[in-house]
């Protein structure tokens, strides 16, 4: 995937704009915790990649258990802002290394991350 290839994102992140087809379906919720989130960049499984509703940082975020009649909601494990830590982390709680993190940049920007 091509990042200098990307649209800019409207501040409404999560609205499709820029989205590659088929990486992340774009929610409408501005929870974070929420499993539209409309900021989910990267869906890993159990765990999630999200840009902050302040669009200052990454999200790496893990899928609470679910229980009977209760949505999937999502804990926030981290906050970063460089790729390189992002993977470091991922890799310690998972034990292993997810290749869809090298199509973020190496530092997180403002206003165009999708």
């Amino acid at each position: 995937m091509n990042i200098d290839g990307r649209q800019k994102v409207s501040p409404m992140a999560g609205n499709g704009e820029g989205l590659p087809v088929g990486q992340v379906k774009p929610g409408n919720d501005h929870r974070e915790s929420a499993n539209g989130y409309r900021g989910v960049l990267l869906d890993l499984g159990r765990y999630r990649v999200a840009v902050c509703r302040d669009d200052l940082q990454w999200l790496l975020q893990r899928r609470r258990p679910g229980f009977t009649g209760v949505g999937t909601a999502w804990d926030t494990v981290a906050f970063v802002t460089t790729r390189s830590a992002l993977i470091r982390l991922h890799r310690s709680h998972t034990g292993r290394d997810a290749s869809e993190l090298l199509t973020l940049p190496e530092k997180f920007r403002s206003g165009g991350q999708l």
